[in-house]
């Protein structure tokens, strides 16, 4: 994939923009990502659920994702068609053969963060310009998708995201998706998202 070096940075219309960001970023073929995700109860500082994960994708479903689910250390590993799952008392990986356990909708932000950029439409598109983040300009996304995925439809609404895009190759660097929760009057969810080390992560091996 070239660099559009001769379409300066920022210079393509916003959807451009968007789907050569998105298609680039499906296309690489590994990346490191860390996501965080919380759900809000209407009208009060009381977080019904939150996760924090960091992880590594190798294409096309190799994962391996650390981290906490409701201050519950969890750590998984996805090498093939297997599933690893460690047991945080005994030190122990448990096998699940067979069960790709990344595709479950149950872990979509922790293990599938990409399922969140199948839309089916966009509207509110719109590139409001550069800001620096962790020292590096990216370009700034904002929209508001509807999203392909019967399940995200389902327990959610009302998306809107906020996406930094490397101004290079235009593949994510970072993204902020608000939600409201039909299950959980008033409720929100936010997602926060980065991604990093594009087709630079070694080969994810079953545990030992």
């Amino acid at each position: 994939a070239g660099q559009l070096k001769n379409r300066g940075a920022g210079k393509i219309p916003a959807d451009e923009m968007l789907s050569i960001g998105l298609e680039r970023t499906r296309a690489s073929a590994s990346y490191r990502y860390q996501a965080e995700t919380k759900l809000i109860a209407e009208g009060q500082d009381n977080t019904v659920f939150f996760s924090q994960v960091t992880g590594e994708i190798v294409a096309p479903a190799d994962i391996h994702m650390v981290g906490t689910m409701m201050n519950t250390p969890i750590e998984f590993i996805q090498a093939g068609d297997n599933s690893y799952f460690k047991d945080q008392s005994s030190g122990k990986w448990i096998p699940l053969p067979g069960n790709k356990l990344a595709y479950s909708e149950l872990f979509y932000a922790e293990l599938n963060p990409m399922a969140y950029f199948n839309f089916k439409d966009v509207t509110g598109l719109k590139h409001t310009g550069t800001e620096k983040v962790n020292g590096e300009e990216l370009l700034v996304l904002e929209l508001r998708p509807n999203l392909i995925d019967p399940f995200l439809e389902l327990r959610l609404t009302d998306y809107r995201y906020k996406l930094w895009l490397d101004p290079r190759d235009y593949r994510l660097r970072q993204a902020a998706l608000k939600a409201k929760d039909k299950q959980t009057p008033g409720g929100e969810v936010d997602i926060n998202l980065r991604l990093w080390d594009y087709d630079q992560v070694p080969p994810i091996n079953p545990p030992s």
